[in-house]
C-alpha cells in the first residue's frame, strides 16, 4: 500500500510538473509568435522589476503637494490683471453678489479685495514654493521614468539638472494645460455656443463631426505632452522613432484618462458629500492612474528593439580560478607522511637491530658449546 501510494503521489507530481512546463511552454510559443506580445510581457516585466507602483505613489505626493503653490502663483496673477482692470474686477464682484447674496458675497468679495491687495507678496510666496515643490514634483517623475531605462536617477551636475529640471517643469505644465484645455472646450458647451452663433447648428451630423475633430485636436496634444515625457525626460539615450511610437500609445491612454477625469468630478460635484471630499481623493487617484500611464509608456519604449540594440552589455564577471586541493596537500597531510616515515625508520633501525643482537646471542653461544 506504501508503495502503491508512493507511485500515485509521484505519478500526481510528474503530472503537475508536466503540467507547468506545457503551460510555461505555451507562453515561450506564443511570445515567439507575436513579437507585440513579447513586448508587452517585457515591457510589464520592466515595470515590476524597476518598482512602477512605487514611483507612482511617490511622484503623485509631490504632484499634489506642488499643486496649492500653483494655485497660489495663479491667484496672484489673476490679481494682478484684475488691478489694472476696473471695469473687469466690478463685473466679477457683480457677479460674485448674485451668485452668492447675504455674508458670504460679501466674504468672497473680501477675499478678492484681499488678494488683489496683497497681490505681490503672494506672488512672491507662490512663486518660491511653486518652484521648490515644482522641482521636486519634476526631479521624481524623471527619476521614475529614467528607472524605467535602467539608468541614473541624477543628474551628472546638480546646477545643470536644477536648469534641466525648470525647463521640463515648464514645458510639461504648458503642455498639460493646452491639453486638458482642449478636452474640456471639447466636451463642454462652448463648442456648441460657437456652432449656434456660426448658424450652423442646423446642419445634420455637425455634432458627431465637431466631436471627432475635438477628439483628434486632443489626441494631438496628448502626444504632444507624452512625446515629451518620453524622450526628453529620461537621463539617457532615447531613440526617436521609439518615442514617437510610445506616445501615440500614452495619447490614447490619456484622453481615456481625461475623458473618465471629466465623468468622475461631474458625478462628484453634483451631491455635498462628494463636492466635500471627491475633489482631493480623486485628484489623488487620477493623478496615480495618470503617472501610471506615463511610466508603463516609458517602460514600453525603453524595451522596444530599437532601445534594447542601443543597449551595451555589462562586462562578464572576473574568471575565477581554483586549485585542485590533490596537487597541494595541506599541512595536516604533509605532518603525516612525516611521521610515517619516521615510523617507517624506526622499524627499520628496530629490524637491523634485533638481528645484530641475534648474531651476537648465536656467537657467544658457540663460543660455550666449544668449551
Amino acid at each position: 500500500m506504501a508503495a502503491s501510494t508512493e507511485a500515485t503521489t509521484t505519478g500526481t507530481d510528474d503530472n503537475g510538473d508536466s503540467s507547468a512546463a506545457e503551460k510555461q511552454s505555451a507562453v515561450e510559443k506564443f511570445r515567439a509568435k507575436w513579437p507585440w506580445l513579447d513586448h508587452v510581457m517585457h515591457m510589464n516585466d520592466r515595470y515590476g522589476e524597476q518598482g512602477g507602483n512605487y514611483y507612482a505613489a511617490g511622484i503623485t505626493y509631490f504632484s499634489v503637494l506642488s499643486i496649492f503653490p500653483l494655485i497660489m502663483l495663479v491667484v496672484a496673477v489673476v490679481a494682478m490683471v484684475l488691478a489694472g482692470n476696473e471695469d473687469l474686477l466690478n463685473d466679477i464682484i457683480d457677479d460674485i453678489k448674485d451668485s452668492a447674496s447675504g455674508d458670504l458675497g460679501d466674504t468672497l468679495t473680501d477675499i478678492l479685495n484681499t488678494a488683489i491687495g496683497q497681490r505681490g507678496s503672494i506672488f512672491g510666496i507662490g512663486l518660491v514654493l511653486t518652484l521648490w515643490t515644482g522641482l521636486g514634483w519634476i526631479g521624481n517623475l524623471r527619476a521614475g521614468i529614467s528607472a524605467m531605462w535602467k539608468a541614473d536617477l541624477t543628474a551628472d551636475n546638480f546646477i545643470k539638472g536644477k536648469i534641466s529640471d525648470l525647463i521640463a517643469l515648464i514645458g510639461l505644465l504648458l503642455a498639460l494645460g493646452v491639453a486638458f484645455a482642449v478636452t474640456a472646450i471639447g466636451s463642454g458647451g462652448f463648442t456648441w455656443t460657437i456652432i449656434e452663433t456660426l448658424n450652423l447648428d442646423n446642419i445634420t451630423g455637425i455634432r458627431v463631426f465637431v466631436w471627432i475633430i475635438a477628439l483628434l485636436i486632443a489626441l494631438v496634444a496628448n502626444w504632444v505632452v507624452m512625446f515629451w515625457m518620453l524622450m526628453f525626460f529620461p537621463r539617457t539615450h532615447v531613440p526617436r522613432k521609439a518615442a514617437v511610437r510610445g506616445a501615440v500609445i500614452g495619447a490614447i491612454g490619456l484622453e481615456f484618462f481625461k475623458q473618465f477625469a471629466t465623468v468622475f468630478f461631474n458625478n462628484t460635484m453634483s451631491n455635498p458629500a462628494g463636492a466635500a471630499f471627491g475633489p482631493i481623493i480623486g485628484v489623488m487617484v487620477l493623478l496615480y492612474l495618470l503617472w501610471r500611464i506615463t511610466l508603463y509608456c516609458s517602460a514600453w519604449v525603453a524595451t522596444s528593439p530599437e532601445a534594447l540594440a542601443e543597449v551595451i552589455p555589462d562586462a562578464p564577471a572576473p574568471a575565477v580560478i581554483q586549485i585542485r586541493r590533490d596537487s597541494h596537500p595541506p599541512a595536516q597531510s604533509e605532518q603525516n607522511i612525516r611521521q610515517a616515515g619516521l615510523v617507517g625508520a624506526g622499524a627499520a633501525m628496530g629490524v637491523l637491530l634485533g638481528g645484530i643482537v641475534m648474531k651476537t646471542g648465536s656467537a657467544i653461544g658457540g663460543l660455550f658449546s666449544r668449551k
